[in-house]
């Protein structure tokens, strides 16, 4: 480490009772909820999570009702929460899946970018198909 990095801060230790009041978790569900390794490990990983942001960005547009162009973006938290203002649902679904494996990959130290699959199209088939047209996308995670 060179003498102008900074040292990391050390991570605060995860609020188990601000979870539980978030999720209404009696204190035996609490108990039960961090017994199970995966979900232990999940629910840390959620301050991480929710600092990355997994942003879609509009490589491929014709049709699109919404409007996306070229560029465009949608950006969501690796814990799933919606931070774009311009959403159309049928292009926010299938990212569900790019949030939960950023999520996942974050949660088991890996970096999220690594995902394989990191392209999607919104759910319209698309003009040729006999919908209204087809917007897609690439995945990155920031």
């Amino acid at each position: 480490m060179s003498d102008s990095t900074p040292p990391s801060k050390p991570a605060r230790p995860f609020n188990w009772d601000k979870f539980q009041g978030n999720m209404g978790y009696t204190d035996e569900q609490m108990a039960e909820f961090r017994a199970d390794e995966r979900r232990r490990r999940a629910a840390e990983a959620l301050p991480e999570a929710n600092r990355r942001t997994v942003v879609a960005t509009v490589v491929a547009s014709h049709g699109c009702a919404a409007g996306f162009k070229n560029g465009d973006r949608i950006e969501v938290s690796a814990a799933g929460v919606v931070k774009s203002c311009n959403i159309c649902i049928y292009a926010v679904a299938p990212m569900t899946i790019h949030a939960a494996m950023a999520h996942d990959r974050i949660a088991e130290g890996l970096d999220p970018n690594g995902m394989w699959f990191n392209a999607y199209s919104c759910q319209d088939a698309g003009f040729c198909n006999g919908s209204w047209g087809q917007v897609s996308f690439k995945v990155s995670v920031e």
